[in-house]
Order: structure tokens, then sequence, then C-alpha cells
């Protein structure tokens, strides 16, 4: 009885020890296949509609940059960069793809704020963005007393103002009509609301294609080339460095395709945004692609600003440098950093 007794307790002690054995070896399986995935992190990236951005991110998606450098991303699209600076303001998103006049007028909404640039991703202008309007305008002071559209607090808003200025008009002198979408703007003008619009890509192709509108004249004839920044906010930049890292090694990944192959790149963009090949083209050609943030940036960033100020249309004015970070891009791509 004793005997039965040692033996069966010998066996509840083998039990015991393999039921620990095997909660042990599901614990560092789990622990191990957490770990192996928590090597990837994900970011919340905002993008504009038809912008290089959204073009240059969905070939870094396609071609699997993202994943090369342990990265997922979860893309939302707006009509406006001033909406994917809202959305980073608000904690949406982590990083934001956002053109010059937005960030800064954006900056100016609030005496407090944690908003950072921290690259430059490209410079368009040129022949690219181009002024249309009804046949009978035929030069930037006729403008007075039309319906000219706008789209407040953009980039558009600044373009407009420099036409005007070049022409002699004040703002007071136009009838300014915000839109908030460029299929808003677009029915404004076939519908005769408007004599007047900015506009580039498929937007540009549509108003062509009526026969009824005529280019004025391009941003290059008016104003700097438009820059495009990466943005987020410190807590971000500061918590998470190596993913601002390699999301900006995975766009430069793309723009190297644009550069040695832009076909290649450009049937990408059309495949994954069913845009067509031609105008993924059009926009490779009227940008430049490249990640830096150089003395010229900062230049044009103060230009801006100056506008800005001078113009009343900020809440509250402020340095620039306070809304510049760029440790990462440094730490990103070597010598892409050079302003004073």
């Amino acid at each position: 009885m004793h005997k039965k007794l040692i033996v069966l307790l010998g066996s509840l002690v083998a039990i015991i020890a393999v039921i620990f054995a095997a909660i042990y070896g599901l614990k560092n399986i789990d622990s191990s296949s957490k770990k192996s995935s928590g090597n990837s992190t994900t970011i919340r990236l905002g993008l504009m509609t038809n912008s290089g951005g959204q073009y240059l991110a969905a070939i870094a998606k396609k071609e699997g940059y993202f994943s090369k450098y342990n990265l997922k991303v979860k893309t939302t699209t707006f009509s406006s960069g001033i909406e994917t600076v809202n959305a980073i303001t608000t904690k949406q998103l982590d990083i934001g793809y956002v053109a010059d006049f937005a960030a800064l007028n954006r900056f100016g909404s609030s005496s407090k704020s944690n908003l950072k640039i921290f690259a430059k991703l490209s410079s368009s202008g040129g022949s690219g963005v181009k002024l249309y309007t009804t046949k009978d305008i035929s030069s930037l002071a006729d403008l007075k007393g039309k319906n000219v559209l706008t789209s407040t607090g953009t980039v558009t808003e600044y373009w407009v103002a420099k036409a005007l200025k070049k022409g002699g008009l004040k703002e007071s002198q136009v009838n300014l009509l915000s839109v908030e979408t460029g299929q808003e703007g677009l029915a404004l003008m076939k519908s005769g609301k408007a004599s007047a619009v900015w506009a580039s890509g498929q937007d540009a192709e549509k108003l062509e294609k009526t026969g009824k509108f005529k280019v004025l004249t391009t941003q290059g004839k008016i104003t700097s080339p438009t820059l495009a920044f990466a943005i987020s906010n410190k807590k971000f930049l500061k918590e998470h460095p190596k993913a601002a890292i390699a999301y900006l090694k995975a766009i430069n990944d793309s723009i190297k395709l644009v550069h040695s192959h832009p076909q290649k790149a450009a049937k990408i963009v059309s495949s994954a945004l069913n845009v067509p090949t031609k105008t993924v083209l059009a926009t490779f050609k009227s940008t430049n692609f490249k990640i830096n943030f150089d003395q010229s940036t900062y230049n044009d960033l103060k230009s801006i600003y100056k506008y800005l100020a001078s113009s009343g249309k900020l809440k509250h004015t402020y340095n620039i440098n306070k809304y510049l970070d760029t440790t990462t891009l440094k730490k990103a791509i070597s010598g892409s950093v050079s302003y004073k």
C-alpha cells in the first residue's frame, strides 16, 4: 500500500512537471511571437488625394519598401493638407503629408502646438499647376468683380493672393468662393458660377476636356515652387524615432524608383489608385522629388510666413524654428540637412 502511494505521488509529480513544462513552453512561444511581431511598428499616415505624397506611399506599399524597414502603414486620405494637419493635432494620425502654406497657416492658429516639420519631400510648380479661367478673361486684371475659387487655409489661398497682387488687384475687388474639394470647384466652373480656379492633375484634365476654359497663367509665373513636407508632433518623433526614420527611408526608395524607372513607378500608382498613367507621369515631370531640408527650403518658408504675418491671417505670430525638427532626417538620409 505504501509502495502504491509512493508510485501514485511520483506519477502526480511527473504529470504536474509535464503540465508546467507545457505552460512554460507555450509562454515562451507566445513571448517569442510577440517579440517577432514587435519588430514592426504601425504608423497612421495622412495623405492628400492625388498628391505626390500619395503616389510615393502607394509605390512604397506595393514594392515592399515599408516592410523592408519593418514598418506597417495605415493610410487615410484627405482633400487638403490642412485636414491632415488637423488630424495630427487631434492625435488621429502620426505622420502627414502637407504643403508649405497649410502647415504655416495652421501653426499660427494656436499659441501652443507640438507640431513639427521634420523633412521636405518635394517641390512642385512651373507649368504643372495652372490658373484656368473663362475665355472672356484675358489678363489677371480682368478678374476684377469675378467669382474666383479658393480653398481657405490651403496653398491655393496663397496662389490666389499672389495672382491677384500680380494683377494689381486686392482681394476685396473679387468675389472669393472657398471650396473644400476639387470636385466642388469643377462643378462651380462648369455651371458658370465661377470664373477662375487653380488646378492640376486630373482636375486640370477635366477642365480642359470641356473646351470652355483657358490657361491664363501658371504657378511658376506667379510664385515660388510649392514645397511638400512630412509633418508629425513632438511626442511621436521623440517616442518613435525609428518609425519616423523608417518612413523617410521607405519614401526615399520610392523616389529612387521614380527617378530611375518612371514608367514602372507610374504603372504601380495607376494600378493602385486608379489614376491614368499619363496623369501620374505628368505629376512626376512637374515635381522635384527629393527628401532634404536646405537653405532654399528654409528661405521659402520664411517668405510664406512673412506674407501670412503681414496680411493678418495669423491669430498668433511665431518663430518658424519652433516648428522645425530635422533630427530624424539627419539620421535617415546622410547629408540631407543644410540650413542656418
